[in-house]
This record gives structure tokens, sequence and C-alpha cells, in this order.
């Protein structure tokens, strides 16, 4: 497990009028909150690699499953180049806390598109994407680790 990165299994209860997720627990809301975006990503599409140096990210699928691949590339963290990678969507609502500094990629797996919420939360919310030859994340996205 990279330091740092915190899952967090997110309460849903399904009745006869739909579904229902509960994103923010008290107390659990992210302060200051930089911006939340809704991402669409296409079934099969990798994006790939984004690195925020001082904002975290907190990340939820909300419709589809989407993998999430973490690579730390932190040079004071003792978990410096490890990989991680995460499964979330509809099936096993998460939220996944990405520190600053740590790379992200993901992908939409199954047959259909993937609904991503992103909320920023800390210092500034610039990114900056990085090439996969620049990444050099050992890393293949048509093979499931886990």
């Amino acid at each position: 497990m990279i330091e740092g990165v915190r899952v967090r299994e997110l309460p849903s209860s399904l009745d006869k009028a739909g579904l229902a997720v509960e994103l923010c627990e008290k107390g659990g809301c992210p302060d200051p909150l930089l911006g939340v975006t809704g991402r669409t990503l296409f079934a099969g599409c990798v994006e790939a690699w984004i690195c925020r140096e001082k904002a975290a990210e907190r990340i939820t699928c909300l419709e589809g499953t989407v993998k999430l691949v973490l690579c730390d590339r932190r040079e004071d963290s003792p978990t410096q180049g490890e990989i991680m990678e995460l499964f979330l969507g509809e099936y096993r609502f998460r939220e996944v806390s990405v520190p600053p500094g740590v790379l992200r990629g993901w992908k939409a797996v199954g047959g259909r598109s993937a609904l991503i919420l992103l909320a920023l939360e800390g210092g500034e919310g610039d990114s900056r994407l990085i090439s996969p030859e620049e990444a050099r994340v050992p890393y293949d996205w048509e093979i499931v680790m886990q």
C-alpha cells in the first residue's frame, strides 16, 4: 500500500426508489474543497499519467467500473516506486484519496463507460499530464495484477 493513500468503502442502500451512495460522511468532507469534477471515461480508454504536486485527489466511480493505478514517485516516500492497482465502481463503491506527488492513471473496464467523481482538496489543483515515456511506470494496462 502506498503511503498516504486511503481507501474508504462507501455505504450504499437500495430501495424501491433507487440506489443511494453516501459520498461524504459527517466530518469527512474535504475542507477546503478546490473543486469537484464529473468525468466520463469511455469503455476501454486509458488516461495516464497525471500528477498533482500540491492537491490531493478523492476519486469515486459512480457508474461502470474503473481500474485505478497509482505509482509513488515521491523522492522522500518510504513506498517510492510502489505500484497499486484498485478496482472501483458501481459493484463496489469506494473513495480513494491520492496524496500529492503520486502518479495516477485509470481505465474504464468492462463493456461500458465509467462516470468518475473527482474532488480536489488542499493546495493548488494544477495537474501535469506525464507521457508514458517520461513516467516510466512498469505497468501493462491489459494485465490484471490482483
